[in-house]
């Protein structure tokens, strides 16, 4: 009976396993075209992200993404405003993870002028600037690194 209902249980369960490298990839071009920005998307919407942040805010990211191909106005400001508030709740639970302040860093900068949302630049950019050799993955350090090197933020 035990094993009718382990079986039973992964079998409905969706095993659909997203590993934080394949988005970070995916997220480095999704804003180069509306194919990279759909496949980042679903890819994150793949994801249970409750209880993590980081992944959490990647789909946020990949939200605000998505409103700028929307035909719409009104999903346009619909995508818009989820992905933001992905991406502040995921910071409000990890106020130190820098590499949700990366991503928020990346969305503000350019997100345009009308959304408002542009108001942690410096302070994201600040705590990147100075936490960045803190960072004990190399991996993770790597990556944000050049985040920072290519990142209009970092380059004005």
């Amino acid at each position: 009976m035990k094993f009718l209902v382990l079986f039973m249980s992964l079998f409905f369960v969706n095993t659909s396993t997203v590993d934080i490298t394949e988005v970070r990839n995916l997220y480095r071009h999704a804003k180069d075209t509306k194919e990279n920005t759909d496949k980042f998307f679903e890819t994150t919407q793949k994801i249970n992200f409750e209880n993590k942040p980081v992944l959490s805010a990647y789909h946020g990211c990949a939200l605000t993404l998505k409103a700028s191909y929307a035909d719409r106005k009104l999903d346009k400001i619909s995508f818009f405003r989820k992905g933001k508030k992905l991406i502040e709740t995921a910071i409000e639970a990890e106020p130190n993870n820098i590499e949700l302040r990366m991503i928020r860093l990346s969305v503000q900068s350019s997100a345009p002028k009308i959304t408002r949302y542009y108001k942690d630049i410096d302070e994201d950019k600040s705590f990147l600037t100075n936490n960045v050799e803190k960072i004990s993955s190399p991996k993770l350090k790597k990556f944000i690194k050049g985040f920072m090197s290519t990142s209009k933020a970092f380059n004005k």
